[in-house]
């Protein structure tokens, strides 16, 4: 009798625990089924409702002719009508997660073929500013002014290709070789953006290994440029950035000397520092006469590309005594050498120094602060919240001007948390920093009118006890700066075991 008791309590907690597990797969679905989505904000709304729910955009699209897309071209780039996707539309979807604005994106040509990308959340595509309020004019035009993007991948089907049904066997093959669709927010005015499809092709690799260079196996099939509605782009400000008044209709020369009047008090964008690092310069490329040439063989660099126009055997040094010509890139979205940008980066001759402090990081001893300065140099930059033991060896890692400055092409579903964190989950206490500051006033100082707009940091070799830092030019045409930095043994050793323990 109390066996066949105790069988009956064994299936009535199993029917129990069936019910509540049935119950909860039932919630999980409804919440994967989008049950708990929200209405668009009502902002947002508003803007679609003018054009009952879809935005039409123009897009300007260069034929295969323009000299200056940073890569190699497809055989079908820029064909009459083919490729050139020129017509944007952004549908506003009906409901969405909260904090979302979801959109589908889609891109046509001329021919009938379309670039479709689901789910796309406008507000990951808007800046965020993250600093003190008494820099947000000066985050705001970093931010406009460094290209952020999603790269959207075809292995996870991030998005979706619909070809003309007329089209022939050879444009279909080349549709079917894209593999890369990215949307970036683009350096220019607020609300430029830009898309690229990139395409693989092997069909030359054979001869690629006989070469000097071995470059990657893709190429630029489509490059278009368009501008978003700007009611749009101001609410997508408004709610990304809330309690923050953000106009965007400023000129960048207005937001550019609200900016230079602000003192920069870096102790409020990182944990106090612990100690200075006891290092040795080993080299500045100035001061060598180190040859000007691409840091990495493996990038398809923008100074072979005629981008530099004033183009001579330069080495670090003689670049710092002539008045430098770079090719601009203009409001349509193309680079132009009708009027040149011309740079005095004489002042980089007294930058000698590199300091690094060690931050008091919660999660790490090897988070630092890098200051590259002089004592007679105008100017100083400082880079924080940099983990040396997530750099890789002899493989650059950039840095653009700002704070939580994103990379340009990000991935759309989060990457892992490494040194190249998703810039929306790092937390709060090393959000990454590179600003540039008046070496007198600790003012911010427009990196922009200075003609530098990055920096690189690698390792010299797998030792990992050399530093080298690089810094870039305006549009990233040419380093115009380098330094070797030997850290100290002890703090190389802390690196190497910190590097390993985040491999587990």
């Amino acid at each position: 009798m109390m066996c066949k008791i105790q069988v009956l309590k064994n299936l009535l907690f199993l029917t129990a625990f069936l019910l509540l597990a049935s119950c909860a797969s039932q919630q999980w679905n409804k919440i994967n089924a989008g049950e708990h989505d929200m209405p668009p904000p009502e902002t947002i709304q508003k803007v679609f409702n003018k054009t009952y729910g879809t935005l039409n955009l123009n897009a300007l699209s260069p034929a295969y002719d323009y000299k200056y897309d940073i890569g190699e071209k497809d055989a079908n780039y820029g064909l009459d009508h083919v490729f050139r996707f020129d017509k944007v539309q952004f549908k506003l979807n009906e409901s969405m997660p909260e904090g979302k604005v979801l959109v589908e994106m889609s891109f046509s040509d001329g021919n009938g073929n379309k670039i479709v990308i689901p789910d796309v959340d406008l507000l990951r595509l808007t800046p965020k500013i993250e600093g003190p309020k008494e820099l947000v004019y000066s985050e705001m035009l970093l931010k406009e002014f460094n290209r952020f993007g999603f790269s959207f991948r075809k292995e996870f089907k991030e998005f979706k290709v619909l070809s003309n049904p007329k089209n022939s066997k050879e444009l279909n093959k080349a549709l079917n070789s894209i593999y890369r669709v990215s949307v970036v927010n683009n350096c220019l005015d607020p609300g430029k953006w830009e898309l690229s499809l990139v395409s693989e092709d092997f069909s030359d690799f054979h001869l690629r290994l006989k070469d000097t260079k071995n470059l990657n196996q893709n190429k630029i099939l489509s490059h278009s440029w368009f501008q978003v509605d700007l009611d749009l782009y101001q609410e997508l400000i408004n709610l990304k950035n809330p309690g923050k008044s953000i106009d965007i209709s400023l000129s960048s020369s207005t937001i550019s000397d609200r900016g230079e009047q602000v003192y920069v008090d870096f102790e409020e964008l990182r944990k106090p520092l612990r100690y200075s690092l006891n290092t040795k310069m080993v080299e500045i490329g100035h001061q060598s006469k180190r040859k000007l040439e691409p840091i990495d063989q493996e990038q398809f660099y923008k100074k072979q590309f005629g981008l530099f126009l004033n183009q001579k055997n330069h080495d670090y040094a003689s670049i710092l005594d002539s008045t430098v010509y770079l090719t601009q890139f203009r409001d349509a979205g193309f680079y132009s050498d009708t009027t040149p940008n011309s740079y005095d980066y004489g002042w980089l001759k007294y930058v000698d120094e590199v300091k690094i402090d060690v931050i008091d990081a919660n999660n790490s001893q090897s988070y630092v602060q890098i200051s590259v300065g002089g004592e007679w140099s105008p100017f100083k930059m400082v880079l924080g919240n940099v983990d040396l033991a997530l750099l890789d060896e002899q493989k650059l890692t950039g840095f653009l001007f700002g704070i939580n400055t994103y990379p340009k092409g990000r991935r759309y579903n989060p990457s892992p948390n490494t040194i190249a964190y998703d810039a929306d989950l790092i937390p709060d206490d090393i959000k990454p920093y590179l600003l540039l500051v008046d070496n007198k006033t600790g003012n911010w100082v427009n990196n922009q009118y200075k003609g530098v707009e990055k920096v690189y940091i690698s390792y010299e070799s797998l030792e990992r006890d050399v530093l080298e830092i690089y810094i870039l030019s305006y549009e990233r045409i040419i380093p115009v700066w380098m330094a070797k930095v030997k850290l100290p043994t002890s703090f190389r050793d802390q690196i190497r075991t910190k590097k390993t323990l985040y491999n587990y």
